[in-house]
This record gives structure tokens, sequence and C-alpha cells, in this order.
């Protein structure tokens, strides 16, 4: 992606979907792709970010906050585009006559992010990771709703999907990922499905001098995680 506008964040508003970015001396309202608050992972205020500027007349706002920049490199802040820039990745490696699926209802309560509608058809469910820090802990937020989503994969693993739990690292600067040792339910839930044969997949974003941003995978956390002792001995 091209064509960012730059500018200095300001603060995230009481409206959690919205945020302050000066530019050029201005004040604008942005959008911001994201539930969650983003101070909570990474530290904003005073940084230099990318928008990308909205298009259509009907949009409540010019911008929406894509990145900050994090010492010499950015930190992607809309979870939305790392969804999609995931999706890109997935779709090459089947072939063109196979349907992908955005945001598919695949079980009664629970939406996956993607469906490969293939033989059997596979479940992807993406988990953004952000962060500023170099070792992250996972689960961070949401416990509860990370429970009942491995819960229903669980449920789809029985009834004969495939699954791809792809944790998408949204920072080049993380090294390392943990499981929640206090996060119990969750580690149990996790290690059956890996148990049922879901993959567990990690994926790394990264940019380019010309602020092209892409996603690449990284097998060496994924082998962390699932030698991690937290998962072995989950009970």
């Amino acid at each position: 992606m091209s064509g960012f506008v730059k500018g200095i964040f300001i603060e995230e508003c009481k409206n959690r979907f919205l945020c302050l970015v000066k530019i050029k001396n201005e004040q604008h309202l942005c959008y911001v792709a994201s539930s969650a608050r983003l101070s909570n992972f990474v530290d904003l205020i005073g940084k230099q970010v990318l928008l990308i500027k909205n298009k259509g007349a009907r949009t409540r706002t010019e911008y929406t906050l894509y990145a900050v920049k994090n010492a010499n490199d950015y930190i992607v802040l809309n979870l939305s585009a790392a969804n999609t820039l995931l999706l890109e990745v997935i779709r090459k490696e089947y072939s063109s006559d196979i349907s992908i699926q955005k945001e598919k209802f695949t079980l009664e309560g629970y939406k996956s992010d993607h469906l490969v509608v293939s033989a059997p058809p596979t479940i992807v469910e993406a988990k953004s990771i952000l962060s500023d820090k170099v070792e992250v802990r996972f689960p961070s937020v949401n416990g509860e709703r990370s429970v009942r989503q491995l819960k229903a994969l669980e449920e789809a693993l029985l009834k004969g999907y495939h699954v791809r739990y792809c944790l998408v690292l949204l920072s080049s600067y993380i090294d390392n990922v943990t499981l929640d040792k206090s996060a119990a339910d969750f580690n149990l839930r996790l290690k059956k499905c890996v148990e049922l044969g879901m993959r567990v997949e990690t994926y790394r974003l990264k940019v380019t001098r010309k602020l092209q941003f892409f996603i690449e995978r990284d097998s060496h956390l994924e082998n962390s995680i699932l030698g991690n002792e937290v998962l072995l001995n989950a009970e």
C-alpha cells in the first residue's frame, strides 16, 4: 500500500474507534479500526503515524489510522488491514478455482475470519498481536471470548473442518510470544484443538523503505509456542 498521509498522534478519544491526529499543524479526527484501546499496547503520544485517506462522502472522518513509527520501523495499528494482508498470503496457497470467503459464519454462534471452500473446508482464525515490546503474552485481552472461539473451533474440528489458527504479529520488534500461565481454560482448549489437528501458524508484518506493508511466515515462533511448557502441561 502507498499514498499514506503522515501525522503526529495526539490522543485517543472517549469513543474507542476515534483518535486525534495533527496534520500540518491542524487537528483531525481519525477512525481507529480496533475495538481495543491502542494505548494499552503501544506508546503513541507524540509519535509519527501513517494515515489512509477515506473514500466516500459519507464517512465520519477524513482519515483512518494505519501505523505508528517506532524507532526505525513501523507498528501496524489497523487490524482490518492486517487481516486483509493475511488473506493475500493465504490465497497464494490455493488454486484460483477454490473460493475463500471473508467473515463467513461456519457454525451457529461463531464467525470465522475466513473460510476456504475446499474439501474439507478450512476455517482461518486470525489473532492480531499488537505490542511495542520484545516479549508479549498471549492471550493479552478478551480471555473469555478467546475461550469461546476455541470451543467453537474444537466443535468444528470434530465435525471434519480443518482449522488454521494464525497469530499475526503487527510489529517486527516482537521476538517471543509466551502463553499466559494464568489462562488455564484457554491453554487447555488450545491444547485440545492442537491435538485434534488444528494448525497454529505465526506471521509477521513487515514494511519496506517505500512503505509497502506485507506479511511473512515465522516458523521459529510456531515451534516455540507448540513446544511451550504451558501448552504441553495444560490439564
